[in-house]
């Protein structure tokens, strides 16, 4: 039982059913609206704790533990977030929230887009705003001025929803930088994808606590339509990774049957072979509908 953690999604207290437990937390599901989450929810503290410190990208535990290595692959990954995007908003001015190294401003820039990008992360904004000058800011929206005076056609989340504790309160504030009509676009771990019910208690995307919620089509779409949002898409997102590296997963996931298998992506023809495959995640576009009359 939560024990009187509201759920996140719908505000409904104690009414949860326990889907298991990791790293001292409960998975728990909202028998009201069906999200599910981490009880405790996480405090500010903790979280603040690991997207504030130098080690979030680039360390181990939580966090991005190779994503500097991994430059070609998320490049590939976010130019086609950038072609999905352009087919609903084919220009304009783009706001990444959680940019990182600046891997999707670059694909976004490339496509001609008037690209920006924040992030909590001092050392990432400190890296991206070597190649982006004038272009990444450090801090939450509300706390960054340089944002404030412009109106975005695109707003632009990877793997961010499911790391906020309020997310009714950010998409409020997000609105008020989107024009009427423009884009609220997600890519978060669908927790009813096949990759998540396969993997039960080892989905790579159970990252505790930086990961304080687990969205589905519904809930999402749920979440969305709270805050004056209109969905027009839900698809499947897919991402890239060198071969070795996705090898390393699949052994981790099916250990100890994996011991018997030689590790053919070691040879010298594959080691260095990427390709595209599912993590689980679902990538949500959707319109934001315009202050209410």
């Amino acid at each position: 039982m939560a024990d009187g953690t509201a759920c996140i999604l719908c505000a409904t207290s104690g009414r949860f059913r326990s889907r298991g437990t990791k790293d001292g937390y409960g998975i728990e599901e909202c028998l009201s609206c069906g999200l599910v989450q981490l009880v405790p929810t996480p405090t500010p503290e903790t979280l603040n704790a690991l997207y504030e410190g130098d080690s979030y990208f680039g360390g181990e535990g939580s966090g991005y533990s190779q994503y500097e290595d991994q430059e070609t692959e998320y490049l590939a990954t976010f130019r086609e977030d950038v072609r999905r995007i352009t087919r609903f908003a084919p220009s304009g001015r783009v706001l990444e929230v959680g940019c990182g190294y600046g891997y999707f401003l670059q694909c976004a820039l490339d496509a001609g887009y008037d690209a920006y990008g924040i992030d909590l992360s001092p050392a990432a904004i400190k890296w991206a705003s070597v190649r982006h000058p004038g272009r990444v800011f450090c801090g939450r929206l509300e706390e960054i001025p340089e944002i404030q005076d412009k109106q975005y056609d695109v707003i632009f989340g990877s793997h961010l929803i499911e790391h906020i504790t309020n997310p009714g309160d950010f998409l409020a504030t997000a609105s008020k930088l989107l024009r009427p009509g423009g884009l609220m676009v997600l890519v978060t771990p669908n927790i009813r994808s096949l990759l998540a019910r396969f993997s039960g208690s080892r989905w790579v995307s159970f990252k505790i606590p930086e990961h304080v919620s687990y969205y589905d089509p519904r809930t999402i779409t749920e979440l969305l339509n709270r805050s004056g949002y209109s969905v027009r898409a839900v698809d499947s997102a897919y991402q890239y990774y060198a071969l070795p590296f996705v090898a390393s997963r699949i052994r981790e996931l099916l250990n100890p049957l994996s011991r018997i298998v030689p590790p053919i992506e070691r040879l010298p023809f594959l080691r260095n072979r990427r390709i595209r495959v599912t993590s689980g995640s679902m990538r949500v576009i959707a319109t934001w509908n315009g202050p209410s009359t």
